[in-house]
Parts: structure tokens; C-alpha cells; sequence
């Protein structure tokens, strides 16, 4: 009877061990739920947010669809879906471990594999638009004669999202959800890798040496040579424009500040994926260590960070433009006036447009004794040379010395007699002027 009595409890010892090791829930660390389930969902949320919303205003200017900045209006388009990914995954994640929540866990399962293939997926295809501007960046100030990277953007778009497709579509096929034994609850499913994953040669071929050399260290080098190679054409034209009194020429600094911005954003993606090439590098010389007792927690850290450094780099986007390139910030404010302000009945700031700085083009008019160069805004037509505005006084100014019109005068003669339109560039004081014939 003893004898009975004692195999009874060993039996029931083991079903409790092996139940609680298998079905019962874990919960989340407090700083892993304030880090992912807190800080990451905000920054998330914010990132999503911001993203919508330039996406917005830059659809809503068409020229936009022809210039290098459509690689930024699809990068937004890849950090919304990447962000909302991130929200569906991990803060979820712990939301339904920490509360027990059936109804999540349920729901989290049915999206999980798809949401996993879409994140990864839009990670890749936002790191090879950055590589793609950050070198039709570089062979624009080194006046390299490719014409390809210029003409064929949208080719080039697609052929990213295309490469990460084939790198990271696989991922949904990898990760089967399967029944958890005798689970119930919030534990009664479980996810294992795939029979043909784990095959050779596709597990070390394919996911390891293709995959993460494609979509991780590859990126990562090429964005960090372009990046070097960028500021240090910059360096060297701009220790020219000195030398040559060039430096307050509008065009170049437009120029530089369309470069500036792209270095800021290069730089972004490599800072959030330092740590991310420094644990692919880990796993390469020594998996097993990661998995250790020792060393696991910290694993668990980095992959965490990893993920969450993806999404600031994402939500800092809107603000590195605004920063750095004047014509997104001012089209924002235009936006923000027009459509967000006027719907909710709120009167715009007015010291804010006064500081609002507007891109200005050079123009031509001939006043019958020759060509004289007038500064003006980009939709403002150009009245007689003579001719005063509503409130009397004259917009329009002259720009320019003498021997400026004779040099536009010949040149604009030329133009004519080639019957061609062009844009011309015709020093005017030490500095560069855009002249445009319309």
C-alpha cells in the first residue's frame, strides 16, 4: 500500500513538473514589459503616425513622384507596415502572458507567422531603399553620367521590394502553430520550426549565409561606405566652394541639404543596426554561447533592443526631414495649415509662416532693351518689370550686374536660335543662379 502510495506521488510530481514547465505561463519581467510592452508600443504608435503622415504630404506634390524623394515616400510606406508589425508582435506578446488573456492569445496566434514575414520583409526592403537613395546621392554630387538610377526609380523600388520578398517571404513557411499537448488556455498552442527548415542544405545555405548576408550585412556595409564616401565628397566641395566664393549659392545649398539629410537618415539605420550586425556576427562564431545561462538573458536583451531600435530609427524619419531639408518643412507647415488647422477651426500661427522659408527661382524677362533676372516664388507669375503689385510695392527685384545681362542676353539668344528650352547656370555676384525659361 506504501509502494502504490509513493508511485502515486511520483507520478503526480512528474505530471505537475511537466505541466508546469509546459503550460503554465511565464510572466514578463516588469523592465521587459516597460521596455517592449510600454516604450516600444509608444514609440510604435508615434512612428506609425509619422509616417502616415508624410507619406501624405509628400503624395499630395507630384513633382515628388519624379525626384530621389519618391525613395523616401515608399520608406514611410515600409516603416508604417513594419511599426504596426511590431505592435501586433511583441507588445501582444507580452499583453497575453501578463494578463492571461485568452482572447489575445487566440487572436495572436492566427496572425503571428503572417505579421513575422511582413515585418522582416519591410525591414529589408527599408534598408535597400536607403542603400538605393544614398548611391543615386553619391553618383549625383560626384557627377558620375549614370542616367539609369535617375530615370528608372520605380524599377529600382521594385526590384527592392522584390529581393527582400525572396529573402524574407519563406520566413511565413518556416514556423507551423501546433497544439501544445494537453494544454488549455493561453498556452494551448505552441510553434515549432518546419520539417524543411531545418533540412540541409536550405538551414545553412539559404537562412544563414544568404539571408542574413543579404539582408543584414550587406545593407549595413554598403550604407556605411556610401555614407563616408558622401560626406567626404562633401568635404571637398565644399572646401571648393570656398575657395571659389561659392558657398552662398542657393542650388548648392539645396543640394547639400538634400545630401545632409540622406547622411542623417543613412546614419540612423546604421546606429539602430549596429547591434543587430554585432549579434549576427555572434551567432556566426558561437551560437551554442548565446543560449547559455549565463549568457541568455542578455540574448533575450539585445533581440529585444534589436527589434526596438528598428522602430526608432523609423519614428526619427519625420523628424530628420524637418530638420534638414527646407522644402519638406515647409510643405508640412502648409499642410498642417491648410488641412489640419482649418478642419478643426483653428487660426494658424502667424509668426509661423513669416519664419517659413520658401524656395525662390530665377527667372528671366525681357524688358525690350535685353534680359533682365528676377528672384521670385515658385507660383508667383512675373509682372511687368515696371509694373507695381496690389499694395504698391514691387515683388519682383533685379538681380545681377551688367555684365550679368550681357551674359544672359547671348545666352538666351543661343537658346533661342537651338529652339530648345534648358536651365541655365550663370554666375550672378559670386554666387550661382538657377535661370529657368518657361
Amino acid at each position: 500500500m506504501t509502494e502504490e502510495a509513493s508511485e502515486t506521488e511520483g507520478v503526480l510530481s512528474y505530471e505537475d513538473e511537466w505541466w508546469e514547465m509546459n503550460c503554465s505561463i511565464i510572466p514578463p519581467e516588469f523592465n521587459r514589459l516597460m521596455l517592449v510592452g510600454v516604450v516600444g508600443a509608444v514609440i510604435a504608435f508615434i512612428s506609425v503616425c509619422f509616417n502616415t503622415f508624410l507619406f501624405v504630404v509628400l503624395c499630395r506634390n507630384p513633382r515628388h513622384r519624379h525626384s530621389h524623394l519618391i525613395y523616401l515616400m515608399f520608406l514611410s510606406v515600409a516603416d508604417i507596415f513594419l511599426s504596426a508589425s511590431y505592435i501586433l508582435l511583441f507588445p501582444v506578446n507580452l499583453y497575453m502572458d501578463y494578463f492571461a488573456s485568452e482572447w489575445l492569445a487566440a487572436a495572436w496566434w492566427s496572425y503571428m507567422r503572417i505579421m513575422i514575414t511582413i515585418s522582416h520583409v519591410f525591414i529589408s526592403t527599408s534598408a535597400f531603399l536607403i542603400c538605393a537613395a544614398a548611391f543615386e546621392r553619391y553618383i549625383t554630387i560626384s557627377k558620375i553620367a549614370c542616367q539609369f538610377a535617375r530615370h528608372h526609380r520605380l524599377i529600382i523600388i521594385v526590384a527592392c521590394l522584390c529581393i527582400a520578398i525572396v529573402a524574407k517571404g519563406p520566413m511565413y513557411f518556416e514556423v507551423e502553430v501546433v497544439p501544445n499537448a494537453n494544454c488549455t488556455g493561453v498556452t494551448s498552442l505552441t510553434a515549432i520550426p518546419s520539417e524543411f527548415s531545418e533540412s540541409e542544405p536550405y538551414k545553412t545555405a539559404y537562412k544563414f549565409w544568404f539571408r542574413n548576408l543579404l539582408t543584414v550585412a550587406l545593407p549595413f556595409i554598403m550604407c556605411f561606405y556610401l555614407n563616408f564616401a558622401i560626406m567626404h565628397r562633401l568635404r571637398i566641395q565644399h572646401l571648393g566652394a570656398k575657395l571659389f566664393r561659392f558657398a552662398t549659392s542657393e542650388h548648392r545649398q539645396n543640394i547639400r541639404a538634400a545630401t545632409l539629410m540622406l547622411v542623417a537618415v543613412t546614419c540612423s539605420y546604421l546606429a539602430s543596426n549596429l547591434l543587430n550586425v554585432v549579434v549576427y556576427t555572434w551567432e556566426l562564431v558561437d551560437k551554442e554561447s548565446l543560449l547559455s545561462e549565463n549568457i541568455r538573458p542578455l540574448y533575450t536583451l539585445s533581440s529585444d533592443l534589436v527589434s526596438l531600435l528598428t522602430v526608432v530609427a523609423s519614428a526619427c524619419r519625420l523628424p530628420i526631414y524637418l530638420v534638414c531639408n527646407a522644402r519638406i518643412r515647409c510643405e508640412v507647415l502648409d499642410y498642417v495649415d491648410n488641412c489640419v488647422l482649418t478642419h478643426l477651426n483653428i487660426k494658424p500661427y502667424t509668426g509661423l509662416g513669416s519664419k517659413r522659408c520658401r524656395a525662390t527661382t530665377v527667372r528671366y524677362c525681357d524688358t525690350g532693351s535685353g534680359y533682365m533676372i528676377y528672384d521670385t516664388k515658385p507660383d508667383e507669375v512675373i509682372p511687368s518689370p515696371v509694373a507695381p503689385n496690389k499694395k504698391g510695392e514691387r515683388r519682383v527685384r533685379s538681380v545681377g550686374t551688367g555684365l550679368d545681362r550681357v551674359v544672359l542676353s547671348v545666352a538666351m539668344g543661343s537658346i533661342k536660335a537651338s529652339q530648345s528650352s534648358a536651365h541655365l547656370t550663370v554666375p550672378l555676384n559670386n554666387s550661382v543662379m538657377l535661370i529657368q525659361e518657361e
